[in-house]
C-alpha cells in the first residue's frame, strides 16, 4: 500500500508538469514578462540667516568672606519711566545687511541697518551697599570681598548657514503577463 501511494504521487506530478508544459507548448504564445523602473530625484539648497539682540540691564551683589564676618550686601535699581529699550533691523525703504567673510582663522561679519538704542535712566532710591565686619574675634585671620553693582550687557548673535541635500528613490517592479 506504501509503494501504491509513493507511485501515485510520482504519476501526479509528472502529469502537472506535462500538463503545464503542453499548455505553454500549444497555447503557442511565450510567457512576457514586465519590468518597470521609476526614478525620482529632487534636490535643492537652503541658506540661513538668523540675528538676535539681548540688552539686560540689572544688578547684582557677591560675597566671599572667612567664617568670622558678618556679610551685608543689598542693591536697589529704580528705572525712570522714560527709559526704554528698541532693537530694530532696518527702517521703511531702510537697507539692511549681513557680509561675512571667511578667513582660515575665523569669520567676521560686518551688520548694517541692524540697532539697537537703550536708554536707561536711574531713578532715585537707586542704591548700591556692601559692607564686611567681624562677628567674633577667634584669633584666625579674616579675609574677605564684597560688593553690590549695576550691569549693562547688551549681546548681538548672528548665525549664517548653508545646507544641501539630494534624494533618490529608485523603485523597480516586475510582473508576468
Amino acid at each position: 500500500m506504501n509503494l501504491t501511494l509513493r507511485t501515485f504521487f510520482k504519476t501526479i506530478n509528472t502529469s502537472c508538469f506535462l500538463l503545464l508544459l503542453s499548455l505553454i507548448i500549444i497555447d503557442g504564445q511565450s510567457v512576457k514578462s514586465q519590468v518597470l523602473e521609476r526614478n525620482n530625484t529632487n534636490y535643492g539648497t537652503n541658506r540661513n540667516f538668523s540675528y538676535s539682540i539681548q540688552s539686560t540691564y540689572g544688578v547684582s551683589t557677591s560675597a566671599q568672606a572667612s567664617p568670622n564676618l558678618k556679610v551685608d550686601t543689598e542693591a536697589i535699581l529704580n528705572l525712570q519711566k522714560d527709559s526704554y529699550l528698541t532693537n530694530k533691523a532696518g527702517t521703511i525703504g531702510g537697507e539692511t545687511s549681513a557680509v561675512f567673510t571667511t578667513t582660515p582663522n575665523g569669520s567676521n561679519v560686518n551688520l548694517r541697518g541692524i540697532t539697537a538704542d537703550n536708554k536707561f535712566l536711574i531713578d532715585s532710591g537707586t542704591s548700591f551697599k556692601a559692607a564686611l565686619s567681624t562677628s567674633e574675634v577667634d584669633g584666625n585671620p579674616s579675609h574677605g570681598e564684597a560688593s553690590a553693582n549695576a550691569s549693562h550687557t547688551m549681546t548681538i548673535s548672528v548665525t549664517d548657514g548653508n545646507s544641501s541635500f539630494f534624494n533618490v528613490l529608485r523603485q523597480n517592479f516586475e510582473g508576468a503577463q
